[in-house]
């Protein structure tokens, strides 16, 4: 166990998110997930769910990526028409990309790996320039979901901001005002000259 977690942290740090997850403990164990509503396939969508375990797993002092909901997130980011579609892709592809790297290494899938031959691929794939900015962005992703407003399905309980300490903006976004109507109100080229006509 010590060796793993020792591994997780040269991971971590390598992606650049030290500074932010050096003080958790990194062992975490990854359950599947048993029922599946996103917009990936299921094999895809639990390969994504160990990752993000490796990426930000939950521990003591905060949240995991259940609590801040990270996974609903991505699949809300992947579904999203107002996002570049070839982003979406990207993410996507990484996902399989990291399991055909899985194939090559250990001739089988990822899902079929134990968590250290699952380390194992994920610091191959460090090693290139796609898979260093495919977990990039995954880790972007994840830290929007920490720090979203819970309106949005995410950081649930305020999760994030707690542990975070952080205190929200005003006005918050409410049924209404929020991502994406408030950039439809900007397309009725509605001129919002005080917050009480939001």
């Amino acid at each position: 166990m010590k060796h793993q977690t020792t591994g997780r942290r040269r991971f971590i740090k390598g992606i650049g998110a030290a500074a932010v997850l050096v003080q958790m403990p990194f062992w975490q164990s990854c359950k599947q997930p048993e029922v599946f509503h996103g917009v990936l396939p299921v094999n895809q969508q639990k390969i994504l769910h160990q990752v993000l375990h490796f990426l930000f797993p939950a521990s003591n002092n905060g949240p995991g990526i259940e609590q801040i909901n990270a996974e609903f997130h991505i699949n809300n980011y992947l579904t999203d028409p107002l996002i570049d579609s070839d982003e979406q892709k990207y993410v996507i592809n990484g996902i399989q990309w990291l399991n055909e790297t899985a194939q090559e290494l250990f001739k089988t899938g990822f899902l079929s790996l134990n968590q250290t031959q699952q380390l194992t691929t994920l610091q191959n794939i460090l090693k290139t320039s796609w898979g260093e900015s495919w977990l990039s962005k995954l880790l972007t992703l994840t830290f929007e979901a920490l720090l979203l407003d819970p309106l949005y399905q995410v950081n649930t309980g305020e999760a994030g901001w707690k542990w975070l300490q952080h205190q929200p903006g005003q006005p918050r976004p409410k049924p209404g005002i929020a991502y994406p109507e408030i950039l439809n109100r900007k397309k009725e080229q509605v001129i919002i000259t005080h917050l009480d006509q939001l």
